[in-house]
């Protein structure tokens, strides 16, 4: 689990390069110390310059449901090429 100050650096770096960044949140709901989970979509929500089609999040609901077996599996991008893809 990351702090928020490291995802910061992160997204910072990823849009000075202009590298896309994915990022895995199937453990987002698993995650019980503090500071709890810190999700890329709060830290893009505040940058003032992020290039938003340059971020990705990946998520599965059966991880913290306790589906086993459910394959259900969510791709979130403002990119528009990303999400016509996953169709």
């Amino acid at each position: 689990v990351l702090d928020r100050d490291t995802l910061k650096t992160i997204v910072r770096f990823t849009n000075d390069k202009n590298i896309h960044l994915v990022s895995d949140e199937i453990y987002a709901a698993t995650v019980f110390n503090k500071p709890g989970f810190i999700s890329i979509a709060e830290i893009i929500e505040a940058e003032t310059y992020c290039n938003r089609d340059l971020i990705h999040i990946v998520y599965s609901l059966s991880k913290d449901l306790g589906f086993p077996g459910f394959r259900v599996g969510i791709v979130y991008s403002y990119n528009d090429q990303v999400t016509l893809c996953a169709l």
